[in-house]
């Protein structure tokens, strides 16, 4: 199952990049949306947290990178899922969650800089190997379709369902290097930003 050999990459290279386009472009959507609608109130929050200081009692606060990976990797599972259903609540999950992300660059962009970028490049990353892996179950299902033999058609294209395990292993290693920096990283990277 090692990634650089029998062509996975060139096998799944494009589904990928298609997903991870999908992710940015709604990314950069939201940010663009969110900038041009806050009427002049940008950077709100770095702006609080660099004026007033903070007593640092987050302790009570902390979320657990276990919590954390179990949350992420749900929603990444609902967007896998979608994909038998065409992968219309895949692309719509993955949507919603980019431009909720850009949302934040849009508003505050010094404050998204340090709370959600150390971890989620590779969160979301992993989201888009999420709808790559639903592309993937929506092609087999169509291929399903086309041959009305289910047995048949998952044995002609057993390296296709190699390829979605793989991708599957990699996305919850990622979500997992995405908990533990959001849980014991990003904190101490916003803390020392905004001197809290």
């Amino acid at each position: 199952m090692k990634i650089t050999e029998d062509g996975f990459v060139n096998r799944n290279k494009k589904i990928i990049l298609i997903a991870v386009a999908i992710m940015l472009v709604s990314a950069l959507a939201g940010a663009g949306i969110a900038y041009l609608n806050a009427n002049g109130k940008y950077n709100t929050i770095s702006d609080a947290l660099s004026s007033q200081p903070v007593k640092n009692d987050t302790d009570d606060m902390k979320i657990s990178a276990v919590d954390l990976f179990i949350h992420n990797f749900t929603a990444d599972l609902f967007t896998v899922i979608g994909g038998v259903f065409f992968s219309i609540i895949s692309v719509i999950l993955v949507i919603f969650n980019g431009i909720s992300i850009g949302i934040l660059f849009g508003i505050d962009f010094p404050y998204a800089m340090v709370s959600i970028l150390p971890h989620g490049v590779i969160e979301y990353f992993a989201g888009a190997l999420a709808l790559a892996i639903a592309f993937k179950i929506t092609l087999l299902e169509i291929k399903i379709i086309k041959n009305r033999n289910i047995k048949n058609t998952l044995k002609e294209h057993n390296t296709d369902l190699r390829d979605m395990m793989t991708i599957l292993i990699v996305m919850i290693v990622l979500l997992g290097i995405a908990a533990i920096i959001e849980a014991h990283i990003t904190p101490m990277i916003v803390t020392g930003y905004f001197g809290l």
